[in-house]
């Protein structure tokens, strides 16, 4: 995991200096090296494990934003969407797992708040057609009612 704590320090480091593209780009590197420690990682620190994997899709889809790559956003979330279900639907879950996923799920339901936010007040400010995310509105709407 120090490979993906480093390598989420520099994304970060790149994202604040503004090189969109880099920060991109390393946050790739980073969901990769997440993805292939994740079994093991997940039986031994289950929070740390799933937060190494969605804090990576949140890194890249926030750098896609400010990049105004809004679907690929989408798709980031997409991603740490699928890897969650995919995670909920074993058969042999213990309670720290169940706990880390229930966690990881929360804050990706305000990750979908805040870029369907974002891309509407980008939308309203540029009179561009929203990107293709009424289903996640709906669901979003639907959830705090």
């Amino acid at each position: 995991m120090k490979n993906w704590e480093l390598l989420i320090n520099q994304g970060r480091d790149a994202y604040s200096e503004e090189r969109f593209n880099q920060a991109l780009s390393i946050n790739q590197n980073a969901i990769e090296i997440a993805l292939n420690l994740f079994d093991n990682a997940f039986e031994l620190e289950p929070e740390r494990a799933v937060a190494a994997v969605v804090i990576s899709y949140f890194n890249i889809a926030d750098a896609h934003i400010a990049l105004n790559s809004w679907s690929s956003a989408q798709q980031a979330l997409e991603q740490a969407s699928l890897f969650l279900q995919k995670q909920f639907s074993c058969l042999f879950l213990s309670e720290p797992q169940q706990v880390a996923l229930l966690h990881a799920a929360s804050h990706l339901r305000i990750e979908w708040a805040s870029l369907i936010q974002k891309s509407s007040a980008t939308t309203a400010a540029t009179h561009q057609s929203p990107p293709v995310m009424i289903k996640e509105q709906q669901a979003i709407q639907k959830y705090n009612q």
